[in-house]
């Protein structure tokens, strides 16, 4: 059975309820070309306005972002805790701190090279929480998202917690942060004949096709750590 994307669902949905690209605009609060540009391969970001527009064509959010099974994996957001300003105002047999997972281009060889960020600006989550989600602070830290390719799963400016220590034993159909060719990505990663292969969750596959890393240049891929949550705005 043919897999419906979400340009093809969104279509269907809009033809079956009658409704105009300019009312579902004004739904979502967006530009008209931003609808049509759901048509395409785009998709509506933020939880709050996906729900206004599954509601304006009758169905959930889950039915429009993926279908009526919904994903395998839901979004594992992460809450927020406190308003503080630094990390004394938190009791720390509460609450566990991330640091900013720094990912830089290295000057001259063009590789990539990647730290800790542990002087910066820490993110405070719930031991409970971390518990939950078998993270371990001495491994994780968090990063920012950028570009489509995600989509609808990750979006662009949100923010993931990377487990740093999950950089060896791929595993497969999980999603990664890694740095090829000089770049670095965040895709979900599935073994094939000792190499992997990177693919992209957005449907666009003319934009983001899938890419091979064969057995014999799997040198050149460099896994930074699996990605294990993510928190994303509205």
């Amino acid at each position: 059975m043919k897999h419906e994307t979400f340009a093809e669902r969104f279509t269907r949905l809009l033809d079956a309820s009658g409704l105009t690209l300019g009312h579902i605009a004004d739904v979502a609060d967006v530009s008209y070309q931003a609808v049509q540009g759901w048509k395409t391969g785009s998709v509506p970001r933020g939880a709050a306005r996906q729900a206004k527009v599954a509601a304006a064509l009758g169905v959930t959010a889950a039915e429009l972002m993926y279908g009526e099974k919904g994903p395998e994996e839901p979004r594992q957001l992460l809450r927020p805790i406190a308003v503080w300003s630094n990390e004394e105002e938190l009791e720390a047999d509460r609450y566990i701190f991330l640091p900013a997972l720094e990912v830089k281009l290295s000057a001259g060889e063009g590789g990539v090279v990647w730290h800790v960020d542990e002087k910066g600006q820490r993110q405070a989550f719930t031991r409970k929480w971390a518990q939950r989600h078998c993270i371990d602070p001495e491994c994780a830290a968090t990063m920012v998202v950028q570009g489509s390719s995600m989509e609808p799963r990750l979006q662009d400016g949100d923010s993931i917690v990377v487990d740093y220590c999950q950089n060896t034993n791929i595993i497969d159909g999980k999603v990664y942060a890694i740095a090829l060719d000089g770049e670095v990505f965040v895709k979900r990663l599935f073994k094939e004949f000792g190499g992997v292969r990177i693919v992209s969750d957005n449907p666009d596959k003319a934009r983001y096709p899938d890419r091979s890393v064969p057995a014999d240049k799997m040198a050149y891929l460099k896994v930074i750590g699996r990605v294990v949550a993510v928190s994303g705005g509205v």
